[in-house]
């Protein structure tokens, strides 16, 4: 097969995404101590071992975080029989305390777990999966938070294996999580 210079720049793209895809998370994450929505201490490398679909939000989000949670929850359980969790990693520990994420994720199942933690923490393991994200004021004292709406879906290695973007279609959302949950490392 005789490659065109389109089909080798497209190769080269696509081998250098794969090689930043697998480096990602793999950056002195595992230390990051976070606090998870039972009040218990957790290092993130600790967490390991099983497939996880990982979401950084806000509980005060009004609309993309509880539906990518709903649409992850209603994929998983499409699948049938799994060992998939989601690890929802709030980018507003100011607001999103411990109690407060288990008051909002209570109706989700034990499936879903979520973490908050210090700014520095959060800061940290958002920028291993280089999520940004930015508090932006509102209207009487008020704010919302900006956010990277990726959901990165972690091998039982803790490794990226797959991403997920906002607004994906429920069947792409399914397949990725189906495979995530058949291969698992």
């Amino acid at each position: 097969m005789i490659a065109t210079a389109a089909t080798r720049r497209s190769l080269l793209a696509l081998a250098g995404a794969a090689a930043l895809l697998a480096a990602c998370g793999q950056s002195g994450a595992d230390e990051v101590a976070l606090t998870n929505h039972l009040g218990q201490t957790v290092r993130w490398g600790a967490l390991k071992g099983v497939p996880r679909a990982v979401f950084f939000g806000f509980t005060h989000c009004p609309v993309i975080c509880p539906v990518t949670v709903y649409e992850l929850t209603d994929a998983m359980d499409k699948i049938g029989p799994n060992d998939l969790v989601i690890d929802f990693v709030t980018v507003d520990p100011e607001r999103d305390t411990p109690e407060r994420l288990a008051e909002y994720f209570s109706g989700f199942g034990p499936r879903v777990r979520a973490y908050t933690g210090t700014p520095e923490a959060i800061a940290q393991l958002a920028r291993t999966y280089d999520v940004v994200y930015k508090r932006q004021d509102l209207d009487a004292g008020d704010y919302t938070m900006d956010h990277t709406a990726t959901v990165f879906l972690l091998d039982t290695r803790g490794r990226v294996a797959d991403v997920v973007a906002y607004g994906s279609p429920p069947e792409i959302v399914q397949q990725r999580l189906s495979a995530l949950a058949a291969g698992g490392s």
